[in-house]
């Protein structure tokens, strides 16, 4: 005499079930990792690539280094003291590992290629926080304004 496991055919049924639905994720359902097992989540990130922690770690290092703008915005000064207001546009990668490469001027009101050469050198210079994906390069863009610092007599 055969003996009948309680709710056999709901047991049955239950792992049929899974069976099915777990053949049809695997074949049909789940993200394709493109030949890399260990695919992380991605992070919301803009059309340049940089995620909201990425795009307030640029903004720290460039206030973090902003006196050393200056000073390449007073050294053009004492070389053109009539043109005291101006903005400069740059665009750079910024690598996995934070170090800055293809600093690249977008629009200047400067025509001074030693001011230009300068602002390139120091941002090449920096080191940005490397971003919590590190797969791919990112990109950065500021626009620097410069007003001439001037001290009214009292």
């Amino acid at each position: 005499m055969k003996k009948q496991i309680p709710y056999q055919k709901e047991i049955l049924l239950v792992t049929g079930t899974t069976l099915v639905l777990s053949i049809v994720y695997f074949f049909f359902l789940r993200p394709i990792s493109n030949g890399n097992p260990m695919t992380l989540p991605t992070m919301d990130v803009d059309k340049k690539g940089l995620s909201p922690f990425h795009k307030r770690e640029v903004n720290l290092t460039i206030t973090k280094h902003k006196r050393k703008i200056q000073i390449c915005y007073n050294l053009y000064l004492e070389t053109n003291p009539k043109i005291e207001e101006g903005k400069i546009h740059f665009d750079w990668q910024i690598e996995p590992d934070g170090v800055p490469t293809k600093v690249e001027l977008i629009q200047s009101d400067f025509t001074s290629d030693l001011f230009i050469s300068c602002l390139q050198k120091e941002i090449s210079s920096w080191e940005f926080p490397p971003p919590p994906e590190r797969s791919r390069n990112t990109y950065a863009e500021y626009t620097f304004f410069f007003k001439k610092d001037v001290k009214v007599p009292k």
